[in-house]
């Protein structure tokens, strides 16, 4: 009970309404638009109730044993991995969920707040907000999410967002959205020059307030982004529908010649369908494949590497199962559909992905990190020609890790969260000695 999408169960703050009769509305009929399914058909009305009084007592005793988070988060101790030691330094501290961070070629540090906040921290420690960045759709699992520099940052200046946007879209009465990548300039704190690359058609756009994706990478001139199945999971199947897919674009927002699928109703900018909701986007930094995460149900989070007009199964085949139990399909292999080349069951909600280029920690160099959010843990991946020969989870229980990158000067940063109350920080790991 300790944080899923809801956040904590523990804190007594609920979301929607909190009396007994209140929460046991949640639990009966569920909130379809944030993906939480009702229990109706699995529970009675009598253990529903007995649920919510389990609930109640849980979080009584929660707060008396609380530990304060300050503690729980403190970066002074040093943490051993297999081939490491380190300790946890923060770097920024903040009262909203950091979605992703990338850094620029003079030192300072982007990240996006989900709220909808774009902020720079210069490598002096002063951060600012840059005015002006585009109007998001901030709800559920949605907000301002991915910022990616351009490779040629410091020549042509030009920074990626991706983000959930509502423009007037509407799907049964109810706003609808879905995920938009523009760029743009900063010119003295403020956010200039913006051009949009991808826009969805409206005619897509649905009232679903989670799985949007995002992350993008850019390789040898083109733009590749993902979108997630917006909880209609029949989507990532149709090439009618942005969701579900990995897209790739020219930088400017044009669509390639040679991308692989076309045909009357087809969308030109899939690269590849059948993908549930990825969330992790990195290219390798030898090969330059395109690497993903992607959120399982509940169970079957994937890593796969992405090529052209492959079929990665969601839903067809998985290795997961809904959230209520039941199953999604009995398949976890067809014919024509890629498998992932790792996956974990049970889910660890894996989120952002980096190789670790750096030169702090020697043998983790070319390793793959990725982090867990409601495992609150960032796992270090040995790859081998292709294959996991190795994961090892190297930090855990520190908070919902978003995102995690190597900076500059060669150390690896974190970007976690916790609720209830909310607070966040982008942590680094700094190595510690033997001695």
């Amino acid at each position: 009970m300790d944080g899923g999408n809801g956040g904590s169960l523990l804190t007594g703050v609920w979301k929607h309404g909190s009396t007994d009769k209140e929460i046991a509305r949640v639990i009966s009929d569920g909130l379809p638009d944030e993906g939480m399914p009702g229990y109706s058909a699995q529970l009675s009305s009598d253990e529903i109730l007995a649920m919510v009084s389990y609930i109640r007592k849980a979080a009584t005793q929660a707060q008396e044993m609380r530990v304060p988070l300050s503690d729980r988060v403190s970066g002074a101790e040093a943490i051993r991995s297999g081939k490491h030691l380190f300790r946890l330094e923060t770097l920024v501290e903040a009262a909203e969920v950091i979605w992703g961070m990338a850094y620029l070629p003079d030192g300072s540090l982007l990240y996006t707040l989900r709220s909808g906040q774009l902020m720079l921290r210069h490598a002096s420690g002063i951060v600012d907000e840059i005015e002006g960045t585009p109007d998001v759709w901030a709800v559920g699992q949605g907000g301002l999410l991915a910022v990616t520099p351009h490779p040629d940052y410091a020549s042509n200046g030009w920074i990626y967002l991706g983000f959930s946007e509502h423009n007037g879209a509407f799907e049964g009465g109810r706003p609808a959205g879905m995920t938009t990548v523009v760029r743009g300039r900063i010119s003295e704190r403020k956010w200039v020059d913006q051009e949009v690359i991808y826009r969805a058609p409206k005619g897509s756009h649905t009232s679903t307030h989670h799985h949007f994706g995002t992350r993008i990478v850019i390789r040898d001139g083109y733009l590749f982004f993902g979108v997630g199945d917006r909880g209609r999971m029949e989507m990532a199947q149709e090439l009618s529908s942005p969701a579900g897919k990995i897209h790739r674009l020219k930088e400017d927002g044009g669509i390639p010649d040679d991308n692989p699928f076309r045909g009357d109703g087809v969308l030109r900018s899939i690269w590849s369908i059948g993908h549930r909701n990825p969330q992790g986007m990195v290219l390798h930094p030898v090969s330059g494949d395109l690497w993903i995460a992607e959120h399982g149900p509940r169970g079957g989070d994937e890593l796969n590497v992405v090529h052209k007009g492959l079929n990665y199964g969601w839903p067809m085949i998985t290795y997961g199962i809904n959230y209520d139990g039941t199953p999604i399909t009995e398949k976890t292999h067809m014919p024509g559909m890629e498998q992932p080349v790792h996956q974990w069951t049970p889910s660890i909600a894996v989120c952002g992905i980096t190789f670790y280029s750096g030169d702090a920690f020697p043998d983790w160099k070319g390793c793959l990190f990725a982090g867990g959010l409601v495992s609150e843990q960032l796992h270090r991946i040995e790859i081998d020609d292709g294959m996991v020969i190795r994961d090892e989870v190297i930090l855990k229980g520190h908070g919902r890790i978003r995102d995690v990158v190597t900076g500059p000067d060669g150390l690896l940063y974190v970007a976690l969260y916790r609720d209830r109350p909310r607070q966040a920080w982008i942590k680094r790991l700094v190595p510690v000695s033997a001695e």
